[in-house]
């Protein structure tokens, strides 16, 4: 049983108290649950309409919901979702029947163990369909999304099929004056060649498909409509398209200088400013790369996670500017003891990961090792002072069994978290054993401070502005949030909120931050200013019923207009939840708030979910604005969602703004507002000069 998930269970009986005993069955068993007791068919078609239970027990021979009439209704509404019949009798012929009738199986009243069995079968059976049909949803848009990029490259792209064409991208169309698709179709690449270099380019082609390549480059002549030539540096990648394998050509549009100008570009927004080494978002990239490796058969890699023990005393006393030098001189040592083929990088304010292939548990922490006594023994001479530091290291190890890049990231940080909380100036290489009881115990930390955080209002809100790139100065800002710890540093969302989703404590979380920042607004507008907040909603908080006339109460008692305030939910969180969502967006209508979508455009159906909520912001995902200068893919994608979001009549807003070079971008892309820390960190201050020029 999943101890960890409450399952969400519909139990069809004669009694409340009979349906009672069976979810206790399950309980008994270790398994959560929340139960809801239907005794009808009116009572089961109000229980999906409200929710779709995990799994359904049907009791067998009630006159009010036949097992019959059930697996209909769940045909009917294609909800698929195991149904189990229980029955007086598990005889064998008693259980063909109700497998006839549509059940699943069949468990009889007196043996509780084989309903427990059964149920952690079907709920292993379901998870492991879900987890196939989300694959294929991925596997479909990711070929829908494919398809999308090549339309919009600027690169020509085609794929051959025993060397005749069977799709082209528009660029590529343009480049050898075809008109539409059509006329393209079955015409052999060989067409596009040079005859000077037709005996070359069969050669390649022969060779190319004799040796099973997967990738190949080769310079030749490409041969224009009006008889030129110019020189061609095709590409060859195995594809398929349709579900039929293929050759990929790509002949590349950018001139060697502009290709040269790009690698400058991609190499710099793989760095940290402060120390040259990599940054956090590379570091992430290409853990996510080690992986997928992992789970191919690759060797394992490992991570290591690098913090600095007495940074906070370092930076109080000494100000930011020495604490910048000292962070420069840790980077150098670790720059000193890794290799050209280590990921070094800066991953926090004063935290270094470090990621080496093909590594093995003794290799990492022998590096560990090495870079602890280096830090300890090295002293930094700034300004005539002597200044000596510590670190607390944790190490993980990625193999084919870990999950995510991300949990490789949590395990060395728990590991990190080990090491500092023995004493600091130790390394530690991640145990399930010894971390898992350390985790627990910081969750239990983190669930008092969230606590006390809510009765002592511990929390603080931080604005960063939203601004229009098309001539309007009205004032935006998102509204974020913080924990104080006792010290009164900032606690990071990341670190609280994901326990405080766990435990139930979000809803509280927000109705908070809506309370205090309606407040703060209609305090702020007093002033004369026009600001508009934008809200963050999470995922549980739009399962609470009375959500929306607590917004609606506390806009009446600061005297607030609904047109001050966008609230955003998470594209993910809206498909999850989609009826809830719905219904949310339609009451904030009413209240004449608006709504945004956030995180659009990274999952599967993100204009599908448009047709059910008419929001008025789309927020494009920070992954489509990162290296969007120098990423052609990206700029592709964020062409695609502008122009179907103009022609569905929302605006759009780029989150995640970081340098000038995909400012610029963005600027000639039309977009409506942008976001991120290169126009300004959040900040406790509403004072962004909105009337400034950005450009």
């Amino acid at each position: 049983m999943d101890t960890d998930y409450t399952l969400r269970l519909l139990i069809i009986e004669e009694t409340r108290n009979d349906a009672e005993a069976l979810a206790n069955v399950l309980r008994n068993a270790g398994q959560a649950s929340r139960l809801t007791y239907a005794e009808s068919l009116e009572d089961v078609c109000a229980a999906l309409d409200a929710q779709t239970p995990d799994l359904i027990l049907c009791a067998t021979g009630l006159e009010g919901a036949s097992l019959t009439a059930i697996a209909e209704l769940l045909q009917k509404r294609q909800i698929n979702v195991s149904l189990i019949a229980i029955g007086e009798s598990g005889d064998e012929a008693s259980i063909i029947d109700a497998m006839r009738q549509g059940a699943s199986d069949l468990c009889s009243y007196d043996m509780p163990e084989h309903l427990q069995l059964v149920v952690k079968r079907e709920l292993s059976q379901a998870k492991t369909s879900q987890s196939a049909d989300n694959y294929e949803a991925r596997f479909h848009e990711s070929e829908k999304r494919a398809r999308m990029l090549m339309e919009s490259s600027r690169d020509a792209i085609a794929y051959v099929h025993e060397g005749m064409h069977i799709f082209a991208n528009s660029s590529y169309l343009e480049m050898f004056g075809f008109d539409n698709l059509d006329e393209i179709e079955g015409t052999p690449i060989m067409d596009m060649v040079a005859p000077d270099d037709h005996t070359e380019f069969k050669d390649f082609l022969r060779n190319y498909s004799k040796n099973g390549e997967q990738k190949g480059k080769l310079e030749t002549h490409g041969l224009l409509p009006d008889g030129k030539t110019f020189k061609a540096n095709m590409e060859f990648t195995a594809a398929s398209i349709d579900g039929e394998p293929c050759t990929q050509i790509i002949i590349r549009s950018q001139a060697a200088a502009s290709a040269e100008l790009e690698q400058k570009l991609k190499y710099l927004s793989k760095q940290d400013i402060l120390t040259g080494l990599f940054n956090r978002q590379y570091f992430m990239e290409e853990l996510e790369l080690a992986a997928t490796d992992a789970l191919s058969g690759s060797p394992p890699a490992a991570m290591l996670y690098l913090l600095i023990d007495n940074f906070k005393d370092i930076k109080d006393n000494l100000g930011i500017g020495i604490a910048d030098m000292v962070i420069n001189d840790i980077a150098g040592l670790l720059r000193d003891h890794t290799g050209e083929h280590d990921i070094a990088a800066r991953f926090g304010d004063h935290s270094f990961t470090i990621l080496r292939h093909d590594c093995d548990p003794e290799s990492i922490q022998a590096l560990g090792e090495e870079l602890r006594q280096a830090i300890e023994n090295h002293i930094a001479d700034v300004e005539g002072q002597s200044i000596t530091t510590t670190c607390s290291i944790g190490m993980s190890v990625v193999t084919e069994s870990s999950p995510s890049a991300q949990e490789v990231i949590s395990r060395a940080d728990l590991a990190c978290e080990v090491a500092r909380s023995s004493g600091g100036n130790k390394v530690h290489l991640h145990n399930p054993v010894v971390d898992e009881k350390i985790g627990k115990e910081r969750d239990q930390q983190m669930h008092t401070l969230i606590k006390s955080a809510l009765e002592d209002n511990q929390f603080q809100l931080l604005y960063q502005p939203i601004v229009s790139l098309q001539g309007d100065e009205s004032e935006n800002y998102e509204v974020l949030l913080r924990m104080l710890n006792d010290e009164g540093e900032y606690i990071l969302p990341t670190q609280f909120l994901p326990l405080a989703e766990q435990t139930g404590q979000i809803t509280e979380i927000d109705r908070w931050v809506i309370r205090n920042a309606i407040r703060n607004l209609a305090e702020h507008r007093t002033s004369g200013a026009n600001a508009r907040f934008f809200i963050k909603v999470a995922a549980a908080t739009l399962l609470d019923e009375g959500l929306v006339q607590f917004i609606n109460d506390c806009m009446k008692e600061s005297r607030l207009p609904g047109d001050a305030l966008t609230f955003e939910i998470a594209e993910k969180h809206a498909g999850q939840q989609l009826k809830h969502a719905k219904a949310f967006v339609k009451a904030l209508q009413q209240l004449h708030c608006r709504t945004a979508l956030e995180h659009f455009g990274a999952g599967p159906n993100s204009f599908q979910l448009l047709k059910h909520l008419p929001v008025d912001f789309l927020k494009i995902d920070g992954s489509f604005i990162h290296n969007l200068a120098s990423d052609t893919d990206n700029q592709a994608m964020v062409k695609s969602i502008l122009d179907t979001a103009k022609s569905m009549n929302k605006q759009c807003i780029a989150e995640y703004v970081q340098d000038a070079h995909s400012l610029a971008v963005l600027w000639q892309s039309g977009i409506h507002f942008i976001q991120g820390n290169f126009l300004q960190e959040p900040s406790e201050a509403l004072d962004y000069d909105f009337s400034s020029e950005i450009a």
